[in-house]
């Protein structure tokens, strides 16, 4: 018979009488498994590469959860910064700083250059693989991948945000048509869905405010150089009737500044309260929460020659709770301070405008925006900008004056002068869409805490919240959520609950909650 010849022939015999096609499978097997092997040889040196540059820049593994930066890290990143870092395109055209090329060879999603938006991971099912008309999900990935991480992915994990920001892939054009800015405030629903719960009056113009981690305060800072921590209310009374109450201030602090207060930022232990001015000065200020108290003196810092505008704490055990990151006017630059040891980290120069606006995320990661009509990433383990985002790419460009990233950081929201805001993919290096939902100046972009609403406010007096939930390159749905009787300058959500703060040039801070 002759399955019973086949038995007894030697093996080396067999692959005689095995049919044409057969070898061939055999032939494409070994192939593709050489590519493979190849992949994962070049993804290897990718990471070798990748740590020896962290290395070079004199970041070392300690051992324990806790990773401060070391005193050779602070010293070579300075040089390193100064010798390494490019200037901006002079065409205003999305561009890669000379590490920033490496950083993306780097990533480990290849679709990085692809000319869809890519994938996003989702945290209960695993990769969604793009296919025509497919669904994009930026919920944060818990897949496991221990590789360098990329541009696209939060260094620190996120277990908050678990719903999805949906998007077709099939639906981003590469074309100039994908630019078209839609006037979405023209088909803005005109009902306010959300009512006053309390406001605080000041004699001149409100700039600044920041919840609490905790969410039970909130800071206050205007240009009555005043500070203030009010209470978060512990019964909120959102029935509309009657005069809006005064929130409980808790702690006040009169001339806090020389100059109007700016910005105002809480460490991410809630034990530091910082501020910035156009006295060019930066105060930190220990507090405590319970108390509602300082538990010790200002630390002043001046690195900066000009107004600072914005300020933040970067997150995650890295930074040990205590790394301020500061930007504004004068040199342009964006500067890192320990402010637990009183010493300055960075100095990161490449916006020749100045800067309006930063975040952070994912412990390392910064995104920065400037009247350059530009925004900048920055990786604080990389010794230079990683990616700059010309807003001139997607219309006629504008001075960027808020940026916000998702709980996932996979996500880009920004607010411009010219009364757009831009969606931008940070995965796959897209913009999104640009629309405009104001008729005036956005100067507060933020997401909340789920990712489902961006939240809005302009200089045209409003307030607007887009739903985010479904195709993000379609038109979004808009809800004025509320109105000042001035310019809206900075709005936040509060960590928790479905509220947000306001601040306006009317001289008030607003408290907002859901409507009856």
């Amino acid at each position: 018979m002759v399955s019973t010849f086949y038995s007894i022939i030697p093996s080396r015999s067999l692959c005689v009488f095995q049919r044409h096609d057969s070898t061939e499978h055999i032939q494409e097997y070994y192939r593709q498994r050489l590519r493979v092997q190849q992949h994962l040889e070049q993804k290897q040196q990718q990471r070798q590469l990748y740590q020896q540059m962290l290395l070079e820049g004199g970041v070392k593994q300690q051992d324990g959860a806790q990773h401060n930066l070391t005193e050779t890290f602070l010293s070579r990143s300075i040089q390193r910064l100064e010798e390494m870092n490019v200037g901006i395109d002079p065409k205003g055209d999305e561009v890669m700083a000379h590490l920033g090329q490496q950083w993306n060879g780097l990533t480990t999603n290849s679709s990085t250059s692809s000319p869809r938006m890519t994938n996003i991971h989702n945290t209960d099912k695993g990769p969604v693989r793009s296919k025509s008309g497919g669904v994009i999900s930026s919920t944060p990935s818990n897949s496991g991948n221990h590789g360098p991480p990329s541009l696209s992915e939060s260094p620190v994990s996120k277990s908050r945000s678990a719903e999805r920001i949906r998007a077709s892939a099939a639906s981003v054009q590469d074309e100039p048509g994908c630019s078209t800015i839609r006037n979405a405030h023209e088909h803005v629903k005109s009902k306010t869905q959300f009512v006053r719960v309390s406001q605080l009056e000041d004699t001149q113009a409100v700039r600044a405010v920041a919840f609490h981690p905790s969410g039970a305060l909130y800071a206050v800072g205007s240009n009555s150089k005043t500070l203030r921590v009010c209470a978060y209310p512990e019964i909120l009374t959102t029935s509309g009737s009657g005069a809006v109450k005064q929130p409980s201030v808790r702690f006040r602090r009169n001339k806090h500044h020389k100059g109007s207060i700016y910005c105002v930022a809480w460490s991410h232990c809630g034990q530091l309260l910082a501020t910035g001015s156009n006295d060019k000065y930066i105060k930190v200020l220990p507090f405590n929460a319970d108390s509602c108290n300082a538990t010790g003196p200002d630390l002043e810092f001046s690195m900066h020659d000009g107004t600072i505008r914005d300020l933040a704490f970067m997150e995650g055990p890295e930074s040990g709770g205590s790394i301020l990151i500061s930007a504004g006017a004068g040199d342009c630059n964006i500067y890192t301070t320990d402010c637990q040891r009183g010493q300055g980290l960075h100095a990161l120069n490449g916006h020749t405008g100045h800067i309006l606006t930063v975040y952070t995320w994912g412990g390392w990661m910064i995104a920065s925006g400037s009247q350059d009509k530009t925004v900048r990433f920055w990786d604080l383990r990389v010794p230079s900008c990683v990616r700059v985002v010309g807003t001139s790419l997607h219309g006629s460009g504008s001075a960027v004056a808020s940026v916000a990233v998702d709980p996932s950081g996979r996500l880009l929201a920004t607010g411009q002068e010219d009364s757009t805001c831009m969606l931008y993919d940070i995965r796959g290096g897209r913009m999104v869409q640009t629309f405009r939902p104001h008729s005036s100046d956005i100067r507060s972009v933020r997401f909340s805490p789920g990712a489902h609403h961006l939240l809005t406010g302009s200089y045209d007096n409003k307030i607007i919240i887009s739903d985010l939930q479904g195709d993000l390159t379609k038109q979004l749905p808009q809800t004025v959520a509320g109105e000042h009787l001035d310019k809206v300058i900075q709005c936040r959500w509060h960590p928790h609950d479905r509220m947000f703060l306001s601040s306006s040039a009317d001289r008030t801070v607003v408290l907002w909650a859901p409507g009856p």
